[in-house]
């Protein structure tokens, strides 16, 4: 290796005590390791002989290159197929099913480790195989049970891939059903891992995280034609919720599964959504329709998942934190950035839709600029010592003639109420000292217009970031009716779990909005220090941590609209009444209305993340004393971290 490069193991990190900025990290060098190729997960490894597919694979010492080839480097422990480079994620295996598979492991590293998923899943148990420093193990199964599946080494009671220095011995095992005559293409598969520093593990501390291999902005780059079906597995390699969000469009969740099961959703109720949960350890297969040409974004919702601050060349130095640089010192730094390439890294990738006709043809009233309709201005504003010395930021709509003061913030932001098929036109103001997008998450609009400076559009037609005291025109018309959100997107410091989130309506035509029995609640994240993890503390409910009380009335039906917009968290929902827990019937998810047979009334208790909206429909059957809660979840436990909305449901 290059002795530009930092060659950075976990047992390093702690010895770099002395060590206090980040740009000293990067020149420490490592000899005489291999280089790690990242595997786009295309071309299966191995070799086929008599219908058998037969596969060597080493584990070993390798440098890992998230970043790029001109990037920092880890040292971490890698599969790799015999006499050929190291790859992370490790070879594919993929077959169809009843397909027999014969892989031996060899452990060329210096510690014993245990082998995981080089198996069948149909007995719904998973073996683990003990490979101590120069043994060889032998594995031999039929591949009978179609799925994404995945293997793995690791410590003795790893149950899912570890963060930390074997986070990248895993490899795809895909079991591809028999293919039928005029089969579509086979599913493309992204396998994401993840690392962080000894001493981080279990907290919100530096890690890297990593789509078959590589970080945002190194990640593959898909294009595909408009009208086309897209089809992927998607393996959640690592011990960390993830959800995975797409722009523009809905997407249908077809299959899921973990490291052992296969949930057969297909066969039972496949969901349609924008965001979807991939827990630790499981995978879900999906497809998706693009039907409009431009840009578009598959991503982790979570913050932390996507933030530049996990480049390997920004890792801090022990004791401290790449997370403690003032606003006004990342707004300084920030207004000449590349913000889709250096402002975001990690679970990200960049889809290209081809149009089938011009750009021209494919103009509608969304992006013609004579189509004025109804016409919004939001503010982007700041104040000074919101959350202690930090600010805090909201999004503020105009109601008058005048412009709002520039230090009025809503925590939450201004909701927008708009109408299914009636054009918008919103002129977004930026008064912040740093550059701006706004994403309409949910909303199916022209790329252009979806909030990614730096990379919505298409060509030479790329949507800029919003300067400081400039503005930009979002025009789109809703094509649906339900529950959105409008949020910061390609942030430079805390702007998100600082407030820079609110509501976003579509009504039916004709349909008013009615406060008393339309509710909506917005889970969001206790303000800057909270959002990277510096404290433990309970999420946010329309703003604050103690809650107003909410009055209803018995036997009057509610909407409940829940929008979850935390930085970094996952929440048990749950609403109990004098005797104890109520019902609710669930309508709709993510805007988009539910199938009669998924809509049944049950008990009120969901799960809920970033990036998700819920609609319920709610009859309080008695007078007295309710709560809504909203309770943190950390690593698939429930936590001690509770947000409780008293409601007082009144006589008529």
């Amino acid at each position: 290796m290059g002795g530009s490069h930092a060659i950075i193991t976990a047992a390093t990190f702690m010895l770099l005590v002395a060590r206090s900025t980040q740009a000293e990290l990067c020149p420490l060098s490592t000899a005489g390791r291999p280089r790690v190729v990242a595997n786009d997960n295309v071309a299966a490894g191995g070799t086929v002989r008599n219908g058998v597919v037969m596969l060597r694979l080493v584990m070993q010492d390798a440098n890992w290159y998230p970043d790029g080839p001109n990037g920092c480097a880890l040292q971490v422990r890698t599969f790799a197929e015999e006499g050929k480079p190291p790859r992370i994620p490790g070879p594919l295996i993929r077959v169809s099913a009843g397909t027999e598979v014969q892989v031996t492991v060899r452990n060329r590293l210096a510690s014993t480790l245990w082998v995981r998923g080089l198996q069948d899943r149909a007995s719904g148990v998973l073996d683990s195989t003990e490979v101590a420093p120069g043994v060889t193990r032998q594995f031999r199964f039929r591949a009978v049970t179609p799925g994404a599946w995945y293997y793995w080494a690791g410590g003795a009671n790893a149950r899912v891939p570890a963060s930390d220095e074997s986070g990248q011995l895993a490899g795809a095992l895909v079991v591809d059903s028999l293919p039928a005559v005029g089969a579509r293409p086979a599913p493309r598969i992204f396998l994401m891992t993840r690392w962080t520093p000894a001493g981080t593990r279990g907290n919100r501390g530096f890690q890297v995280n990593a789509i078959n291999g590589l970080s945002w902005p190194h990640t593959e780059r898909l294009t595909y034609p408009a009208g086309d079906s897209i089809r992927w597995h998607v393996i959640n390699a690592s011990d960390e919720l993830h959800m995975m969000h797409l722009h523009g469009f809905y997407f249908r969740v077809e299959a899921r599964g973990d490291a052992t099961h296969d949930s057969v959703l297909a066969r039972v109720r496949p969901v349609t959504v924008v965001t979807t949960a991939t827990r630790a350890g499981e995978w879900v297969s999906i497809v998706w329709w693009p039907d409009r040409p431009g840009n578009w974004l598959f991503h982790c919702h979570l913050t932390a998942h996507m933030s530049a601050r996990q480049q390997v060349g920004r890792m801090p130095a022990p004791g401290k934190t790449n997370d403690s640089a003032s606003y006004a010192r990342v707004a300084a730094t920030s207004k000449t950035a590349n913000h889709a390439t250096e402002s975001m890294a990690g679970l990200l990738l960049g889809v290209t839709v081809r149009p089938v006709r011009t750009d021209a043809e494919h103009r509608t009233g969304n992006a013609d600029p004579a189509v004025v309709g109804r016409v919004v201005h939001v503010y982007a504003d700041t104040r000074p010592h919101v959350f202690g010395a930090a600010p805090g930021f909201g999004f503020v709509v105009q109601t008058g003639a005048q412009p709002p003061a520039a230090d009025s913030v809503l925590v939450v932001g201004a909701p927008l109420v708009l109408t299914r098929g009636e054009p918008v036109r919103i002129t977004v103001h930026n008064r912040l000292v740093t550059p701006l997008a706004v994403h309409w998450h949910g909303i199916e609009l022209e790329s252009y217009f979806d909030g990614v400076g730096g990379w919505s559009g298409m060509g030479r037609r790329i949507a800029p970031m919003i300067a400081p005291n400039d503005s930009f025109v979002a025009r789109f018309t809703p094509p649906r009716a339900g529950t959105f959100m409008y949020h910061v997107h390609s942030e430079d410091g805390d702007e998100l779990s600082s407030g820079l989130y609110a509501p976003l309506l579509v009504l039916e035509p004709g349909q008013r909005f009615d406060p008393q029995t339309d509710r909506v609640f917005i889970i969001g994240t206790a303000g800057p220090a909270a959002g990277r993890g510096d404290m433990d503390a309970p999420a946010f409910i329309n703003g604050k941590a103690t809650p107003d009380t909410v009055a209803l009335v018995v036997g009057t039906t509610y909407r409940l609209r829940v929008i979850d917009i935390s930085a970094n968290d996952a929440h048990t929902l749950s609403l109990r009444g004098p005797a104890g827990p109520v019902t609710w019937r669930v309508l709709a998810r993510d805007g988009r209305d539910l199938p009669a047979d998924q809509t049944t009334p049950g008990l009120a208790r969901e799960n809920t993340a970033a990036g998700v909206t819920r609609d319920f429909e709610f009859t309080p059957a008695t007078v007295g004393d309710y709560t809504l809660t909203a309770t943190t979840i950390a690593k698939g436990t429930l936590t001690s971290l509770v947000t409780t909305m008293p409601i007082r449901v009144r006589a008529p």
